[in-house]
């Protein structure tokens, strides 16, 4: 209650009744009201969530920031690499090709004496799948002085060692000129074999094939198919053995001149005519794919006179060779080098021979045929 005086001047009680608020403030109060109301929405339903949501998006990127790299996404690129770019996707890596070695075991083990292009010299041949060097030697003095010949091989296959008969075949008593025997098996090395065209007994084969198979007293030297070269005495050889072993060539004549330790043996068992100083021609082993010819020249006075089978012996033991085979000697004793007669035979060159071992390159078939 409130109290004002009338116009007479006396007070009289009356209830307090304040001013009336104009329109356009009720109209002006109420659109502050309106636009309180509406930023209060906004602020709560779209303001505050993304505020929440870019808090947490930040919170998401510091955890992965923190997180050890073995946690990292398998997809993400380490932070040290930088991200490939385009060109570098699209263009693989170019890779290179291993070179493929076509060698042969015996090519790469005994590398150093092969060549890539041939060479040849009065005393040497050399290409990718052939070694010769040959070594002449002369001992002794007066009426005991000697010369042979010594070649030393290296071949990257048993395809560059084979034999030669007559007339290219078999024929009891067939013979055939040196020179043309060397022509028709393309030899850059050969040597006289062991008269197999004069065998009519023993174990004798050439280049896998068969011609005689039952034994005598004859010793045998037998070329495996993998390398190897073995020596047996008179009868002491099963040839079904042999044969399943892969025996690729067979010579029987003799005798072995090492025992099994490599030294000349205590004795030998020869004709009385084989016992003497004659020419002599035979065959070494060290390992697969290694071997050595040696020619002995002789019947020769004042130039060579030849050599015993204990002497013959002893050069292949003072060479190193782990077997060693004689073979047919005397006027057959021959070497020929690069198409031409290397030793000095002893009767001037005039006989023709049965067989022949040969050192060449490996040959075709169809260049087999033709021979």
């Amino acid at each position: 209650m409130s109290y004002r005086r009338n116009r007479e001047g006396k007070y009289s009680a009356s209830r307090y009744r304040p001013k009336r608020m104009n329109l356009f403030g009720l109209i002006l109060l109420d659109a502050v009201l309106v636009g309180l109301i509406l930023l209060t929405f906004a602020f709560f339903h779209h303001v505050l969530p993304a505020i929440m949501n870019e808090l947490q998006r930040e919170q998401e990127q510091l955890m992965v920031t923190e997180a050890p790299e073995t946690q990292a996404p398998a997809t993400q690129a380490p932070a040290t690499e930088p991200l490939p770019t385009q060109e570098e996707e699209t263009v693989p890596p170019t890779e290179t090709e291993p070179e493929v070695d076509n060698r042969t075991e015996w090519q790469i083990r005994f590398q150093d004496h092969f060549t890539d292009e041939v060479v040849v010299t009065e005393k040497s041949y050399t290409s990718p799948n052939v070694s010769i060097t040959i070594e002449t030697v002369k001992a002794g003095e007066g009426s005991d002085v000697v010369v042979y010949h010594v070649a030393d091989i290296y071949i990257g296959s048993m395809d560059c060692f084979t034999t030669y008969t007559a007339n290219n075949e078999m024929r009891y008593f067939g013979t055939q000129d040196l020179m043309k025997m060397d022509e028709a098996a393309q030899a850059i090395l050969a040597i006289s074999g062991d008269f197999l065209t004069y065998q009519k007994s023993g174990f004798l084969m050439r280049n896998r094939e068969i011609y005689v198979s039952d034994s005598n007293n004859n010793s045998l030297c037998v070329l495996f198919e993998d390398g190897t070269m073995e020596t047996y005495d008179g009868r002491d050889y099963d040839i079904d053995d042999i044969v399943s072993r892969g025996a690729v060539q067979v010579w029987s004549f003799g005798p072995n001149l090492l025992d099994a330790d490599g030294t000349v043996r205590d004795s030998y068992k020869v004709s009385t005519a084989v016992s003497y100083t004659n020419p002599r021609s035979a065959i070494g082993y060290y390992e697969p794919g290694h071997y050595c010819f040696v020619v002995v020249d002789g019947r020769q006075k004042g130039y060579s006179m030849g050599m015993t089978i204990p002497e013959l012996a002893a050069v292949f033991e003072e060479l190193g060779c782990t077997s060693a085979y004689n073979l047919d000697g005397g006027g057959s004793a021959v070497m020929v080098f690069n198409h031409e007669r290397y030793s000095q035979q002893s009767n001037g060159g005039d006989r023709n021979l049965g067989d022949i071992l040969v050192i060449r390159e490996p040959v075709t078939t169809a260049e087999e045929g033709g021979e």
